[in-house]
């Protein structure tokens, strides 16, 4: 779960509240993953039920609890940082879910929503292309720098699949191979090399 072992990762560096493990979870992937207090505290006990934090109450104006990472906990980091992902990811898209139910009559309506779909992700890939224009020197910047630059080539290839349905269709020919498409340099759409 990329969540717990975040966590430990930033406990790792210090000792931390569960309020400053969500700053700080967001301020390097806020861009990318919100988090809930919810999903931080319940994730924290369950790390410290399995013995891999350990909680210290603070008292003061304000009653805290700050965690720190037990020796279990660092095995267990040193393990996920070291291991292959386990499988790929499940591709669960409503968009897929749209286009195989949509009945054949109603071509038209998915269409127009998928022109929308098309907007919104040529627009992220815009965004993240802003983002990623300079490579950063520091080594926090570099693996921000990384996940954008995920996250743009993901957008990217949904738009090109988005197109391709598009072209598919509204019977606009044969589709191109995706080595037959590239996205014109501001990225937001896509041409045919033909």
């Amino acid at each position: 779960m990329p969540v717990k072992h975040a966590l430990l990762a930033l406990l790792a560096q210090r000792d931390l509240t569960g309020y400053e493990l969500k700053v700080r979870f967001e301020r390097t992937l806020g861009d990318f993953w919100q988090l809930n207090s919810g999903q931080v505290y319940s994730t924290l006990e369950r790390l410290r039920r399995s013995g891999l934090v350990a909680r210290q109450k603070e008292t003061g104006s304000v009653e805290r609890s700050r965690y720190t990472l037990l020796p279990g906990g660092r095995r267990q980091l040193e393990r996920w940082i070291a291991a292959p992902t386990p499988r790929l990811r499940p591709i669960r898209d409503p968009l897929y879910v749209k286009l195989v139910f949509t009945p054949p009559e109603r071509t038209q309506a998915l269409l127009g929503s998928f022109v929308a779909e098309m907007r919104r992700y040529g627009d992220a890939v815009d965004t993240l292309g802003a983002l990623v224009a300079r490579e950063p020197l520091s080594a926090t910047g570099r693996a921000r720098w990384l996940v954008a630059e995920a996250a743009r080539l993901q957008y990217d290839a949904q738009l090109r699949w988005l197109a391709t349905v598009r072209r598919m269709l509204t019977s606009e020919g044969p589709t191109p191979t995706a080595a037959e498409c590239e996205p014109l340099p501001r990225g937001g759409t896509l041409r045919a090399l033909r």
